[in-house]
């Protein structure tokens, strides 16, 4: 295979991603006018539980990235063991260690913060897997006020508030 035949024309790759997207929302849309009320009642119930939609996006991210995890994960450990040895572990700054004495003998009492030193005291007493318990999404409030908004335009299109 030569290069030639491995590069892709993006202005054609584009063009159909946004023809399937138009399709696709035109498609829901005329469901949603066939079946107003279940469109709504689905709309409530996503604008109440919005991590039913994000769940997918949220595994389809992590399969993406999946492989940069990968890489990046015997960094992190290289990372966090060097952290350890130097004395910053879970509980705090160890005592008798490297990181003690220069704290001791750099910032006494305070540590400022945004310095380098707390950012090693919070990175050395972080949990490993962290990430895996996420908070809610940050998308989850618009998420569901975008749902809310649809339930008012679908059963207001329903009432003949408006076409």
């Amino acid at each position: 295979m030569s290069q030639q035949d491995l590069d892709l024309n993006w202005s054609i790759l584009r063009d159909a991603t946004t023809c399937l997207t138009c399709y696709f929302a035109t498609e829901l849309n005329n469901w949603s006018i066939r079946h107003s009320y279940v469109a709504a009642v689905t709309l409530i119930y996503i604008s109440g539980t919005p991590e039913l939609l994000l769940t997918p996006l949220r595994i389809a991210r992590h399969m993406c990235f999946l492989p940069f995890r990968l890489i990046l994960w015997p960094f992190k450990l290289l990372t966090r063991f060097i952290l350890y040895i130097v004395g910053f572990r879970r509980q705090g700054v160890a005592k008798d260690s490297y990181a003690s004495r220069y704290q001791s003998r750099r910032y006494g009492g305070y540590v400022p913060p945004q310095s380098t030193f707390s950012k090693f005291q919070a990175h050395g007493a972080t949990d490993d897997y962290e990430d895996e318990d996420e908070p809610e999404s940050t998308f989850a409030a618009p998420m569901s006020f975008m749902a809310g908004i649809g339930v008012w335009f679908v059963l207001g299109r329903a009432w003949g508030w408006w076409y």
